[in-house]
């Protein structure tokens, strides 16, 4: 079996930015161009409700597979179980074979009370109480599983970090994934990448053998209402009420990754801009959120070893 390519993009929140439509086209045309296996979106796609059917019928009309992430903001207004049946997923978590690869989807969407663990669900992520995020128990005895299971080298999906340490930013269990990576890989698992959005930045780290790569956001970054801004028409800013929050990039970013037979992973990414103004002009440098603030996805080749 040779090579595989898939296109993927993350965190577009299409009901925050006036453009989600039409970045949306130019990722499909991208992924188009490159002739690529399969694409899929690491979450913060849209609302599951009727406005945003245009959106989800422009991804699905994709010629080959096409797959979905849940992130914290698909279920800000709706239940998990209403954005699953919205996107057509049977499970927030699973499996699926590409060639020679396996690729893994987990469900990182979740808050832990004690020993229970319960969905993101209207914006319920917003108590203090909760460690978050989090993957639940049960779902790490799944990974756990697929990974010991598995014949083929693996790539993981994810919204949140497996890695990021900054506040709340990562996978509050991040360590017990990477003791199960980490521990597949001594018994000879070729766990290749693990891929997350959610950081709305650009990060390639590794751990042991594994890297891990950040997906910068195809529409923006978000800096808050202190650093509050108005910089399209009235009418513009009177439909996405959040746009003053938020400094949109000029392009939108996404990657194509390649995976050859050797399980070399060479990383395809974009160079991009702002649009209407800076971080920089807005009082902003130096990292966010644990990462550095940029508008570009890095290209590199990851060598595997």
């Amino acid at each position: 079996m040779g090579s595989i390519k898939f296109a993927l993009f993350t965190d577009l929140h299409h009901d925050v930015i006036p453009d989600g439509l039409e970045r949306l086209s130019r990722f499909m045309t991208r992924a188009r161009k490159a002739e690529v296996d399969f694409i899929i979106e690491l979450g913060d796609f849209c609302h599951p409700c009727d406005k945003n059917k245009e959106l989800l019928s422009m991804f699905n009309d994709f010629e080959k597979p096409h797959y979905h992430v849940i992130g914290n903001h698909d279920s800000d207004l709706y239940t998990k179980k209403d954005v699953m049946n919205w996107l057509g997923m049977e499970h927030s978590y699973y499996s699926f074979e590409c060639g020679n690869i396996k690729f893994i989807v987990l469900d990182s969407a979740f808050i832990q009370y004690g020993n229970e663990f319960e969905a993101y669900y209207r914006r319920n992520y917003e108590v203090e109480d909760g460690i978050y995020p989090s993957i639940p128990d049960y779902e790490l005895t799944w990974l756990q599983r697929e990974i010991s299971e598995s014949l083929l080298p693996i790539v993981i999906f994810s919204h949140h970090s497996l890695e990021n340490n900054f506040r709340k930013r990562g996978v509050s269990n991040r360590e017990a994934v990477q003791s199960i990576i980490n521990h597949g890989t001594v018994n000879g698992k070729k766990i290749l990448l693990c891929i997350n959005g959610h950081d709305h930045a650009d990060s390639i780290d590794k751990i042991d053998k594994t890297y891990y790569f950040t997906l910068n956001s195809i529409s923006y970054k978000w800096f808050g209402p202190e650093f509050e801004h108005f910089c399209y028409s009235s009418e513009i800013h009177a439909k996405c009420p959040y746009l003053k929050d938020i400094v949109l990039y000029s392009e939108p970013l996404s990657a194509i990754i390649s995976i050859d037979e050797q399980y070399n992973i060479d990383i395809q990414g974009m160079e991009g801009g702002y649009e209407k103004i800076t971080p920089k002009e807005l009082g902003i440098t130096g990292p966010w959120d644990g990462r550095t603030i940029s508008p570009n996805v890095s290209s590199d080749r990851l060598v595997f070893e």
